[in-house]
Formats: C-alpha cells, structure tokens, sequence
C-alpha cells in the first residue's frame, strides 16, 4: 500500500470511528423540553450555537449580511436556528473538513472553506453519512427540534467556494479576514475581527488540540501557524474556540511552548487514547496537544 493510500484508508476508518462516537458525546442525554442548540451571546452581535455538547458554531451580524463559522454535526435543524436569530442575508464559512465543524453543511447552498479541506468536507457531507450521525446521536435522546427525515437526507451538497490567507468577508460594518493555520488539517483556517478583536479558531486553538489525525500536518507545520497568529496577537482579545469556552490571547503563547517542548524533547509525554487512535499528549499551563511522534517535522 503507498504512503497516499494509507493516509486515505485510515481518513475513512476516522470518518467510522466519528460516526460511531458521536453518539456517546457530552450532552447527549437531555430531558423532553430541551432544544437541540443552546444559543448564547458572547460579544456584540456574535453568538456562540452549542451543538448539543459536541461543539461550538459562532454566528457574527454585520449591518447588511451575517457569517456563520462552521456548521456542526448537522443534526438539529440549524437552518431554522440561526433564522430565529437573524433575518440578515448569510455566508457559511467551515474552518476545516471534520464531521463536527462541516457535517450540516447540506441546508445551504454555498459554503466556503480552504480548498485542502475540501475532500474532508465532502466526505463527512454525504447523505449516508449525515444519516448515520443523526441516528447515532438521536438514540434515546427526546430532544425536540432534531432533522431527519427524506427531504434532509436528499438535499444536494452545497456548492464549495475556495477561501486564502486574506480572504475578507464585509458584513457591512465589519470586516472579517481568513486565516490559513495548517495543523489539525491542511485547510484549517481562522477567522479575524480585528474590529471587536476576536478570533473564530475552529479547532486551532482549543485547549487540547487534536495533531494526530491522518490528515494533520507535521507539528513543525502546526507551530508556524501557532506563530503567525502570535504575530498578530495585538488584533484579537479573545479565541472563540470550535470546543469549549472562550480564551484569552495569550493561550496562543502557551501553545507555542508546549509545541516547541515536544520537538525539542523537552516534555513530559504521556500516553493518549481516543476512539479516532492512539497518541502521546504533553502539556504547557492550560494547553495541550494529541500528537503522532512519527510526525514532528515537515519532510524536505
């Protein structure tokens, strides 16, 4: 087998494991009354859509459009979601290809992401897929507003529109700038408000960041895009992370420590289990990073 297809066989065993474990994720046991998303503002015209326990979606108003940042497992109906918050004309943004960040992607007709992530999201966007996610994780769950039924399970993938480092979104009173940071995938962007001084960080910048995957970069790849947004850490406050709450600037510097800790040998690694494969995982202060020790540094 080649290097190339052994990359893909084991992104297809990934894309299994995702949607066997999706239904064992935090909050999937609710009572009756419970919606599927959890809506809460968290600056001025954003608003963090907690998926149901699994992850984060961020919904930003301009004064003429509005963006959303990722679409999540794509089990409630977050088309529906998002119109009881605004009326105003939306762009859709993935900031990488995985099922939890691409997989409701389908509701929309155009939806904009890098182009090295674009086999990831049409992989976890196929009806099939969608179908098996949704059954998993409405197992026993009463919730009351979850999709699925023939209509969602045949609607088309959305059209793919390629985004670049640069890439600017105006919302009418502000402006939004893509940022590519390969790592946890090859497409993986962030998204910029330098006005309101946040970051949209997918899963870049969570507090344990995931660099074992079949399609992670090399952590030598990884800590660039840790250093580039250190960069410019003046522009942002606070990191809007794809899972958990929200951080402040500084964790950027704490990830970048603890990056250069494992390729300079000097952390404490410990081992790492999760349904997706086995890792080593080192620690600086509250970051964390999952990573494959066969791939630390970027081939020549």
């Amino acid at each position: 087998m080649t290097h190339t297809s052994k990359r893909t066989a084991r992104s297809g065993l990934y894309a299994i494991f995702l949607a066997t474990a999706v239904s064992s994720l935090p909050g999937q046991s609710s009572p009756a009354s419970e919606e599927w998303f959890r809506v809460t503002q968290v600056a001025e015209r954003v608003w963090a859509i907690d998926d149901h326990g699994s992850d984060k979606m961020y919904l930003i108003e301009g004064r003429d459009k509005a963006l959303l940042v990722d679409t999540g497992l794509g089990v409630g109906d977050l088309a529906k979601c998002v119109q009881s918050i605004t009326k105003l004309p939306l762009t859709i943004v993935n900031t990488h290809g995985h099922t939890d960040h691409a997989g409701g992607n389908y509701p929309f007709k155009t939806v904009y992401a890098h182009p090295m992530d674009f086999d990831g999201i049409r992989q976890f966007g196929n009806r099939e897929y969608r179908r098996r996610t949704a059954q998993n994780m409405l197992k026993g769950s009463p919730i009351t507003d979850p999709v699925l039924s023939e209509s969602h399970e045949s609607l088309p993938a959305p059209s793919l529109v390629p985004v670049k480092d640069g890439t600017t979104f105006d919302l009418g009173d502000r402006k939004l700038e893509v940022i590519e940071v390969p790592g946890h995938t090859p497409g993986s962007i962030c998204i910029l408000d330098p006005a309101r001084k946040l970051l949209f960080a997918g899963d870049n910048d969570n507090q344990l960041v995931w660099l074992f995957l079949a399609n992670s970069t090399p952590l030598e790849i990884y800590l660039q895009s840790l250093k580039k947004l250190n960069a410019r850490v003046s522009e942002f406050d606070r990191i809007m992370p794809g899972h958990g709450a929200p951080l402040k600037s500084d964790f950027v510097a704490e990830q970048i420590a603890c990056a250069q800790s494992i390729l300079d040998g000097s952390c404490a690694e410990r081992p790492y289990k999760s349904f997706a494969g086995d890792a080593l995982v080192c620690s600086f202060k509250s970051a964390s990073i999952a990573y494959d020790p066969k791939n630390l540094r970027a081939r020549k």
